[in-house]
């Protein structure tokens, strides 16, 4: 069964926690860590594939199959429209037809501060140094991290560095190559390498058959397009990491083209020109998330995960040993 447990859980989690107060733990912040972790033992089932179960017992008990249908035995992503000639004049792919020509900066590292609000107000900069050779140094502060790199205090675990490198990959990959591959790729960047339930992947934008007979709470948690989960978090993460690097922008841009439920516009913010990506179900659970980007770069600007945090991103490419010497 191809429904993703980590959906269920976190939401759980969520609901627990919303209304207690808020203080903000940089520890879960430093790296998103959390956020990897609960993506990698997803695909693990572990723990989690009893709320499966549960699930399946009651949709049996209720008169329904339990099974997602046909659709969910598909092995490979089946083409989009986004494909065809007319595609070529949206927004997002003719910012990757831009992309296509332009060169990286020079440099060797990309370096992101976050600004994030969350749902009360709080307030929390971080300072990300993502280094192409896939180090990863933190900081709550900009005259923090010199030492963090003289240090070599690397604050990834191997798991996590190598879901990192495969999702970047990903999006490389995915900036001139087919789709499809660059899809599963990407879904499955920080799959483990011995999964206890081999992953089942999507179609964009499919919507997995649920048992009407079920509680509606519990379709909407299971109404989640598994693959497009995936490959929209994954490429938010792509995205933010290597956001100096021109191919890994236009391979996300185009990875997220393809699935229907991202609905893109054309605006304008703080007086520039930007594009609006918003993610809502099948991809998230019943949540709305918007990624702001350049319209004339496609690099992030801004990710609203609506109702509960909002955070603008400051990427500026630079040199390892310069950031070691505090000249950056």
């Amino acid at each position: 069964m191809a429904y993703d447990t980590e959906v269920l859980l976190s939401t759980e989690l969520h609901n627990i926690n919303e209304h207690r107060p808020y203080t903000p733990d940089f520890a879960r912040i430093e790296s998103r860590g959390q956020q990897l972790k609960r993506r990698r033992s997803a695909m693990r089932a572990g723990a989690g594939a009893g709320i499966i179960a549960a699930v399946t017992v009651t949709a049996l008990t209720l008169g329904g199959s339990g099974d997602p249908g046909p659709s969910a035995i598909l092995a490979v992503p089946s083409p989009t429209a986004s494909t065809g000639p007319a595609a070529v004049q949206s927004p997002l792919l003719r910012l990757v037809g831009a992309l296509s020509t332009t060169e990286k900066a020079a440099g060797d590292a990309t370096l992101t501060l976050r600004d994030q609000k969350g749902r009360h107000g709080e307030r929390v900069k971080i300072w990300d140094l993502q280094a192409d050779s896939g180090e990863y140094y933190f900081a709550q502060s900009r005259g923090a991290l010199p030492a963090q790199v003289r240090g070599k205090h690397n604050q990834l675990e191997e798991a996590d560095a190598k879901g990192r490198k495969n999702a970047l990959a990903a999006a490389t990959f995915a900036a001139e190559g087919d789709l499809d591959e660059a899809r599963k790729r990407m879904a499955l960047a920080f799959a483990p390498d011995d999964p206890l339930v081999e992953p089942t992947l999507e179609p964009p934008g499919l919507i997995p058959s649920v048992s009407a007979k079920l509680p509606k709470e519990v379709r909407d948690r299971l109404s989640v397009n598994v693959t497009d989960n995936w490959v929209w978090h994954n490429s938010l993460d792509a995205l933010t990491l290597g956001s100096s690097d021109p191919a890994v922008r236009a391979g996300v841009l185009r990875l997220l083209d393809q699935m229907p439920e991202v609905k893109v516009a054309e605006g304008t913010l703080s007086g520039d020109a930007v594009l609006t990506l918003t993610g809502a179900t099948p991809a998230t659970l019943g949540e709305t998330e918007i990624l702001t980007v350049s319209a004339g770069t496609g690099t992030p600007i801004r990710l609203t995960n609506v109702g509960i945090s909002d955070t603008r991103y400051t990427v500026t490419r630079v040199q390892l040993a310069d950031v070691a010497k505090g000249k950056f």
